[in-house]
C-alpha cells in the first residue's frame, strides 16, 4: 500500500493539490463544516429512533428534514476527502485511523439506512424495538467518534503505537 501511495503522490494532481497551500486549507475547512453538518444530521435522525429528539413527530417526518442534509453533506466530504486523500496518500494511507474511519463511517450509513427501512416497514404509529434502539444508541457513539478519528490521522503513530501503519 505504502508504495502504491509513494506513487500517487508523485502523479500530477496530487502535485498540484499538495503544492498549492490554499487548496489544502480549503480543503480541509470543507471536510470539516460538511462533517459537522453530516454528524449533526446522523445523530438528529438516530435521535428521534431512540425517542429522545422529536418523539412527537413521526420517524418519517424527521428523516425527510434530515436526510438531504445528511447526503449533501456526504457527498461534499466524500469530494473534499478524495482531494485531500489525492493530496497526501502517504500520509492518509498509512494511518490506522483514516481506515478505522472509513470503516466507521461505512457502518454509520448502513446503519441509519437500515433504520429508515425498520421504520417504513413498521405501522406509522409504532415505536423502534428495542434492538433498533439499541443500534440507534451504538450509531450516536460513531456518528460522534467520526471527527475524533479525523483529527486523530496526523497523530496516528502516537495514538495507536505498533497498531499504526506507520513505520
Amino acid at each position: 500500500m505504502r508504495a502504491f501511495a509513494e506513487w500517487l503522490y508523485g502523479t500530477a494532481p496530487s502535485v498540484a493539490i499538495h503544492s498549492t497551500l490554499w487548496l489544502i486549507r480549503l480543503l480541509q475547512a470543507t471536510h470539516l463544516l460538511t462533517a459537522g453538518v453530516a454528524v449533526g444530521s446522523g445523530v438528529m435522525i438516530a435521535l428521534r429512533a431512540v425517542g429522545w429528539q422529536r418523539a412527537d413527530e413521526p420517524f418519517e417526518t424527521v428523516w425527510k428534514r434530515f436526510a438531504p442534509w445528511l447526503a449533501g453533506s456526504l457527498a461534499v466530504m466524500a469530494a473534499t476527502g478524495i482531494a485531500q486523500t489525492l493530496g497526501d496518500p502517504v500520509r492518509e494511507f498509512t494511518a490506522t485511523s483514516y481506515w478505522v474511519k472509513l470503516a466507521l463511517l461505512s457502518g454509520c450509513i448502513t446503519a441509519t439506512l437500515l433504520l429508515v427501512r425498520a421504520a417504513r416497514r413498521a405501522p406509522a404509529t409504532a415505536d423502534f424495538s428495542p434492538a433498533a434502539k439499541v443500534v440507534a444508541l451504538a450509531l450516536i457513539v460513531s456518528w460522534l467518534a467520526l471527527p475524533g478519528l479525523g483529527r486523530m490521522i496526523g497523530y496516528d503513530l502516537a495514538i495507536w503505537g505498533e497498531l499504526s501503519l506507520r513505520e
